[in-house]
């Protein structure tokens, strides 16, 4: 038995006594099951999966042995800024540990349907043309350096903080393309600059053609859009991905300075949302104050890994809320880009109706839905795993295609996506399906272009070598 799999049951079963010897028999099921679900995902024989079933094993761990751990070492089971659903507390605890022993079975049953051998990838290509992609960031460039309005929204390795509060979330939609435009092309720069660079490594494999693209996947990890630090995450792995693929040989110490870089950031985007950095003049004052003390540790870990309080809350909404179809709908076609500029704007997310019972008309946007718990309010308590499986599906259904791949433009979007599904795994689709089809709708328009031009350009080279035989 490999080393981590000896410590996952070792921490299950030091979680498992502990939870019970403080006499949380319900919330002690949670790693006992985990256990079980880990077992069944052990039935997984080929490695067309192993992406998605090692985030769904670590998501797992955190959720249904870290989080009862800490929880029942503090006694600390309430979120504090979350006044709702606690008395469905022991709920929670069974929907999670339900949902992950589906979702294991689940698993198996996508490795069964992606099983076909995928031969190993010895060369790779870019999809679209070079020429496009040059004459596509030259204009996003520019458009960006003329515009203010996108100038003031994007930050480089940390976020620009002057005392004045956080900044709005709503932002104009030319911008917020445009914004989509620049990470699109900062990417194809790393893209364009690594393929280069992978063409003459090949011959000469020496480090020295590894700066170009540790220089331009530095800044793509810097460029920070908004306080999401998922985007960060996601496009971190993309350019790992990108770089483990081509130079085989200094692969790991370029990851290790981009993988520090993209620490840097991270951890300074935690304490500008945590320590509220935003209503000081520096990060050093931010630090001083103390906000330092009122972080909150448990309460971070069960809102962001959807802990039973979190999925408690969800069963809570159906005491203002019905879950109707209707309202499913609405939810699902306001999620996918271009059906959403058609639908009414006025009328709230499930998503906004929660925090709103939270929060009052104060903000509409803070915690989140899990799979478990939006599935609960729309199937109900026997089909809620439906959730979860639309998550796996996709997740699966990304990860196969980018490993079928062997055109470094699509394998670095494709990531982008995958870890967007895979990253809010035990999340409710709808935030995925928001940012995901935007992203695969605007990226692929790009680079169907360009791969239209790059036929109209070979189409041309021939006529004119033609022309030219003729004389």
């Amino acid at each position: 038995m490999k080393t981590s799999n000896l410590l996952l049951l070792i921490t299950s079963l030091i979680s498992f006594i502990i939870i019970l010897i403080n006499g949380e028999i319900i919330l002690s099921l949670m790693p006992l099951f985990f256990v079980f679900s880990w077992l069944i995902t052990r039935f997984i024989k080929n490695g067309n999966l192993f992406f998605t079933k090692g985030i769904f094993i670590l998501f797992g761990f955190i959720r249904l042995v870290l989080i009862p751990l800490v929880i029942a070492i503090s006694g600390d089971k309430k979120i504090d800024n979350l006044p709702l659903g606690f008395m469905y507390f022991n709920q929670g605890v069974l929907l999670i540990i339900f949902e992950y022993l589906v979702g294991a079975i689940l698993l198996v049953v996508l490795s069964k349907i992606f099983k076909d051998t995928i031969k190993s990838r010895k060369e790779f290509k870019l999809a679209g043309s070079r020429f496009f992609y040059y004459i596509f960031i030259i204009f996003v460039i520019i458009a960006f350096v003329s515009i203010p309005s996108v100038r003031e929204t994007v930050s480089f390795l940390i976020i620009k903080t002057d005392a004045s509060g956080r900044g709005e979330e709503a932002t104009a939609g030319i911008n917020v393309l445009l914004r989509l435009f620049l990470q699109l092309s900062l990417m194809l720069l790393f893209i364009i600059s690594s393929y280069r660079s992978y063409q003459k490594y090949k011959v000469n494999p020496s480090f020295i053609y590894l700066i170009l693209p540790l220089i331009f996947g530095i800044i793509n990890v810097g460029l920070i859009v908004g306080e999401r630090r998922s985007i960060q995450i996601y496009t971190l792995v993309g350019v790992l991905v990108i770089i483990s693929l081509l130079f085989k040989y200094h692969s790991k110490k370029v990851n290790i300075v981009i993988l520090s870089v993209g620490a840097f950031i991270l951890i300074s985007m935690t304490l500008y949302k945590e320590l509220y950095v935003f209503n000081f003049s520096s990060y050093t004052d931010a630090l001083n104050s103390s906000n330092v003390n009122n972080v909150k540790f448990i309460d971070s870990l069960q809102s962001y890994f959807y802990g039973p309080h979190n999925v408690a809350a969800s069963i809570a909404y159906l005491n203002y809320y019905d879950g109707s179809l209707r309202q499913l709908i609405f939810d699902y076609t306001r999620s996918i880009f271009g059906i959403n500029m058609l639908v009414d704007k006025s009328q709230l997310l499930t998503s906004q109706l929660f925090n709103q019972i939270i929060y009052g008309n104060k903000q509409l946007t803070g915690h989140l839905i899990s799979s478990a718990g939006y599935g609960y309010i729309y199937f109900g308590p026997l089909l809620f795993p439906i959730v979860l499986f639309t998550n796996l599906l996709m997740a699966s259904t990304l990860e196969y295609l980018i490993r079928k791949n062997n055109c470094l433009d699509l394998i670095f979007i494709g990531t982008y996506l995958f870890m967007r599904v895979s990253f809010t795994m035990f999340g409710h689709t709808i935030p995925i399906l928001t940012t995901g089809t935007m992203v695969l709708i605007v990226f692929s328009a790009i680079i169907l272009i360009s791969i239209f031009v790059k036929k109209i350009l070979r189409l041309v080279m021939i006529d004119y070598d033609k022309t030219i035989y003729e004389k």
